[in-house]
């Protein structure tokens, strides 16, 4: 698949406490993106289960580009991390349409000073620092969602922060917002600090964790207030722990339609279980998560099972609610140095849990979006209209 001509975005220069305003040759009377539907892409440093060689900050794309919906193209580079002035070792792992502006998320192992939280104005182009309080970042960071309050949730790998512009940091007592090794309480969610992928917030403002461990991967609730006592690891402190010891969570959804909690996991083998995405009922009102079922499973791939795709080492996954869209972002052979990532389209039909498991993801384009300099490796995907 051929991709469109782009817009390369002036970056203007990057420092802790600056705010500059360095505009590109494009008017700045016109957004970033065209009218209609698009998938914003982070290719930076990412995560695909443990065994999985993926990219690093040095050898990640390291750019921040938009896909048209309507005909799979790229549009426009948002932000290039490769070339001066950014820094040496940015890496973009996470995004928020934050409205008028983008909100990413910066990792810089070689650097770990330089992390940040950067935002995008839509219009003029520009990048400021949204956030650049390194005491909260001061983890590898792996991804960011948005929390109801309008905070930004932060996973690192040794816990969640909530943070917002500036320094402006929120914790629960003496902790980050969700550490799951303090309180060191007798709770299924601790401890939990290796390696936090991902997240997700309920329809009540609950948190979802994912957290990827040799013998420690699992699945949890904590409360909407933060995880400073036991009690907060909600429904008695029950986790869910993945089909197989092999199996780390790398990415997850949340259909707030259904209730339902989709969560890829990946590793390096094609046993049952390892690489595949399980969806998790979700009850609310007692924050459990229900027995999993298997919406794929890359053990049966080309098996007659229907499953006539292959999903190895998933890193990011997005969902489209107006049309039941779920983009993954995934290898599409078990070269485990994960040099083919490539973008799937699956129509997401969740009449069928528990009908024909089979039948949940079907491809609709396959691939949407192809290997190349660009998806190398894609750490988050987020639909913006």
């Amino acid at each position: 698949m051929g991709h469109k001509s782009f817009i390369v975005i002036a970056i203007c220069s990057i420092v802790m406490s600056t705010s500059c305003q360095k505009k590109d040759t494009a008017s700045a009377e016109n957004s970033i993106l065209s009218v209609g539907t698009h998938l914003l892409v982070t290719a930076g440093a990412c995560y695909s289960g443990a065994g999985n060689t993926t990219f690093t900050n040095l050898t990640a794309s390291n750019i921040v580009y938009s896909i048209n919906l309507q005909n799979g193209n790229r549009e426009a580079i948002l932000a290039d991390y490769n070339s001066t002035p950014s820094n040496y070792g940015d890496s973009p792992v996470g995004l928020i349409d934050a409205g008028t502006s983008f909100s990413v998320l910066i990792e810089n192992t070689t650097t770990t000073s330089l992390r940040r939280i950067e935002s995008i104005d839509k219009t003029s182009y520009a990048r400021t620092i949204y956030s650049g309080n390194t005491t909260a970042l001061s983890a590898q960071l792996r991804g960011m969602i948005e929390l109801p309050d309008g905070y930004y949730l932060v996973s690192k790998s040794s816990a969640l922060e909530k943070m917002k512009s500036g320094l402006n940091r929120l914790m629960a007592g003496a902790y980050p917002w969700v550490n799951l090794a303090n309180p060191p309480a007798a709770s299924g969610c601790a401890p939990s600090v290796t390696l936090l992928t991902a997240s997700a917030v309920l329809n009540n403002g609950n948190i979802v964790f994912a957290h990827a461990a040799a013998g420690a991967s699992k699945i949890g609730i904590v409360s909407a207030q933060g995880y400073s006592v036991a009690g907060n690891c909600l429904n008695g402190g029950a986790v869910i722990f993945p089909p197989g010891a092999a199996a780390y969570p790398t990415a997850m959804v949340y259909d707030s339609a259904k209730n339902n909690l989709l969560v890829a996991y990946a590793g390096n083998s094609t046993a049952t279980g390892v690489n595949s995405i399980y969806v998790y009922p979700v009850n609310e009102t007692t924050n459990t998560l229900g027995a999993g079922v298997a919406i794929y499973d890359s053990s049966l791939f080309g098996s007659g099972s229907g499953w006539n795709y292959l999903l190895y080492g998933v890193s990011a996954m997005t969902l489209d609610p107006s049309d039941n869209s779920l983009y993954v972002a995934t290898a599409i052979t078990t070269n485990t140095t994960i040099s083919n990532f490539q973008i799937l389209k699956l129509k997401y039909d969740s009449t069928q849990i528990g009908v024909a498991n089979n039948q949940v993801l079907l491809p609709v384009s396959n691939p949407f979006y192809s290997y190349g300099f660009d998806t190398k490796c894609i750490s988050s995907m987020t639909i913006t209209h």
